[in-house]
């Protein structure tokens, strides 16, 4: 019995990826490593478990009944070691993160180097990209979203909220005119941001707030925040992008504010994960680290808060 448990453990990776290779992936083995495992269990029980064609795998009934059990197996004993090292003054375990590109430039990644100094044998892996992994099939214990949450399955939870800012360099504003309404935006060209919905909804400050739709044409299109803001500091348009992404151009004067009467949408920051991933203490300590100090260190203008 004892020689199959880690042939146990893989085939209920491989029952929750539905592929050797998004189980490998999340096992950090090799796929031909989850298939032996695989089959030396299928041998030893003397009946098939899986259903392999070339395009994808099926569970057999047999194999349904030993993946319950299995997943039960698997997360009474990592539900056992969170737990213990949860209370450890010093936790140890290691997680995998996707998040978007853009939060490179905030101050996500000091957060996760504070996390990291204070427990030094705590593991984290981070995958920035634009491209929004499908977080069960690769395996991510984590992922970051940023804006509005798609509906889903993956389980969530609100860490932050940021707004977005626009605007423009001063010799761009110069050259197209004085912007004295939302209406004289619609003069100008957008940097459009994929992702980032072309039109601009915009609130007015003050005690009875107004709220104005502008939309903009656009001749440029960019995949990344940085390369937007860029473009908007060589006077190529009005761009719009989160707070923390444009602060040190505009500190610096590169950047200015447009229409500072009003303001764009805010936008939330998430974290998400599968929802058959058990109670994962490490995530949990993590998550509550993150949304703390983002709830003392605002990100600008006191935007950045827990809620």
């Amino acid at each position: 019995m004892l020689n199959h448990l880690r042939a146990l453990a893989v085939f209920a990776r491989v029952a929750d990826a539905g592929s050797f290779r998004a189980a490998a992936k999340r096992l950090g083995i090799s796929a031909s490593v989850v298939s032996h495992h695989v089959t030396s269990l299928e041998r030893h029980l003397d009946t098939p478990l899986i259903y392999r064609t070339t395009r994808r795998l099926s569970l057999t009934a047999a194999g349904e009944r030993l993946a319950a059990s299995a997943q039960a197996m698997l997360k009474a004993a990592e539900d056992g070691f969170g737990e213990i090292g949860h209370q450890s003054p010093n936790p140890t375990g290691s997680l995998k993160i996707t998040a978007p590109a853009v939060l490179q430039y905030a101050r996500f990644v000091t957060r996760i180097s504070t996390f990291m100094k204070r427990y030094p044998k705590v593991e984290i892996s981070i995958n920035f990209s634009d491209r929004r992994s499908n977080i069960v099939e690769e395996g991510f214990d984590l992922g970051i979203r940023v804006g509005q949450l798609k509906d889903s399955s993956l389980m969530s939870r609100k860490l932050a909220e940021g707004r977005l800012i626009v605007c423009a360099s001063p010799d761009y504003l110069r050259a197209r005119g004085r912007v004295k309404n939302p209406g004289d935006l619609e003069n100008l060209e957008l940097i459009n941001i994929v992702g980032v919905p072309p039109s601009i909804t915009l609130t007015s400050r003050g005690k009875n707030p107004a709220e104005q739709v502008v939309r903009m044409s656009h001749r440029i299109s960019v995949d990344s925040g940085f390369a937007g803001r860029r473009m908007a500091e060589e006077t190529c348009g009005v761009v719009m992008l989160p707070d923390f992404i444009v602060r040190e151009a505009m500190e610096a004067g590169r950047l200015v504010r447009v229409l500072p009467g009003w303001q764009a949408p805010s936008f939330g920051i998430y974290a998400v994960w599968p929802p058959n991933s058990g109670r994962n203490y490490l995530r949990t300590m993590f998550l509550d680290f993150i949304a703390a100090i983002a709830k003392t260190e605002p990100e600008t203008d006191g935007q950045m808060t827990e809620r």
